[in-house]
């Protein structure tokens, strides 16, 4: 594969894990004013941030080892063409029950996604390049946070909520044809392994199981702040849902800067360190930020900087997984994305309930705890070999 066609591979998966990321933050700015429109409350509104996650709890694992023996390419355009579809539906929603309904299916489509976005960059990058390759996708996605999340909320403050993620909803079918037309990963050797071999590879493997394991502590964490970031803004300094919306920006802004260092810099003295030193950090930033009565342009900075911190985990943690079972990467990748959704789904329902009752102060010291159990997973059950030792596979 050339250097133009990996570019362009990047380019279209980026694109697409950016509508996917889009997606699902598309409802964060906007969860006070589907509260106020079907009399709930906002903890209650998170519950549509949770079912776009659920589906993956069993979705990526059913789904993950037929992308190692079929390809990545027709789970990508047909999750992308389900999760835009039923996004655009959720528009119209009748009812806050309809607009859950719309929600789950919608996360039927994206369950597959990340997977195999991930898988894909595994399959044409060797490990020594992978870092950089994954800080490039996750670069590009993080650009749902800094353009979509203020955009999301200053047009539904304009318009209304269902404007913005109609929206949101005809961008992920526009990438679902752009990849059908387009994308055209390297060939990879296609397992011929049984799905039980598959799995029984992945669970009896301690550094694989490790490594799933913390993601899901850091995605537990990341999830239950992402969600209420808005409405932590908007209560903290009586913000409108706009003004709130535009200053969430840092989140996004913090998370682009920081995967492109931590994937570059994990290149270079090993992603392990940098997983495990990332989360404590900014899991800390989060504790005070939450627990400490700070100005709004302290509170700002604040936020620029755990999710600069947190960024670089990103890139780097993704990394490290890919390289856990190579054989069985697409499943294990499934696994991963399954764990995953659940964080989205325990990290929405937690955050809605610690909100709704002791508030954000509670919700910080919870992620806390999250990160630093993360840390001690990666630090003492996940391995990784030394990067400069590793001969490059050919693609």
């Amino acid at each position: 594969m050339s250097p133009g066609e990996r570019r362009r591979l990047l380019g279209l998966l980026g694109f697409l894990s950016f509508t996917a990321v889009y997606v699902g933050v598309v409802m964060a700015p906007v969860l006070t004013q589907i509260a106020s429109e079907f009399n709930i409350t906002t903890g209650t509104a998170g519950l549509v941030v949770a079912a776009y996650g659920a589906p993956g709890i069993v979705v990526a694992v059913l789904t993950g080892p037929y992308s190692d023996r079929f390809g990545r390419k027709r789970f990508l355009v047909i999750g992308s063409l389900i999760m835009g579809v039923f996004t655009l539906l959720s528009a119209f929603a009748t009812g806050f029950a309809v607009l859950v309904a719309m929600r789950i299916i919608a996360g039927i489509g994206g369950s597959v996604i990340f997977p195999n976005t991930t898988a894909t960059v595994g399959d044409n990058f060797a490990y020594r390049d992978r870092g950089s390759a994954m800080g490039t996708v996750i670069g590009l996605n993080t650009m749902a946070g800094v353009i979509g999340v203020p955009l999301a909320g200053v047009l539904a403050e304009a318009t209304s909520w269902r404007v913005s993620v109609g929206l949101v909803g005809v961008l992920s079918i526009v990438a679902a044809l752009l990849l059908l037309w387009k994308l055209r990963p390297a060939q990879t050797p296609l397992s011929e392994s049984r799905i039980r071999d598959m799995y029984r590879s992945i669970v009896t493997n301690r550094s694989a199981l490790g490594a799933i394991g913390s993601s899901f502590l850091g995605a537990l964490y990341w999830f239950t702040w992402a969600t209420y970031i808005v409405v932590f803004f908007e209560n903290a300094f009586g913000l409108s849902q706009g003004v709130a919306s535009i200053l969430a920006l840092t989140q996004g802004l913090g998370v682009l800067f920081g995967s492109q260092l931590g994937g570059r810099l994990g290149g270079r003295i090993g992603h392990k360190p940098i997983v495990a030193g990332s989360v404590v950090l900014s899991g800390s930033l989060l504790l005070i930020q939450t627990n400490l009565a700070l100005p709004l342009l302290a509170t700002a900075f604040l936020n620029l900087l755990l999710s600069t911190v947190i960024g670089a985990r990103f890139a780097s943690n993704t990394t490290l997984l890919t390289e856990q079972v190579p054989e069985a990467r697409g499943t294990l990748l499934a696994v991963s994305a399954s764990v995953t959704s659940a964080s989205i789904v325990a990290g929405a329902a937690i955050g809605g309930l610690l909100i709704d009752g002791p508030g954000f102060s509670a919700l910080g010291l919870f992620c806390f705890v999250a990160a630093v159990l993360a840390a001690l997973v990666v630090w003492i059950f996940v391995r990784e070999e030394p990067i400069d030792l590793e001969i490059a596979p050919a693609v």
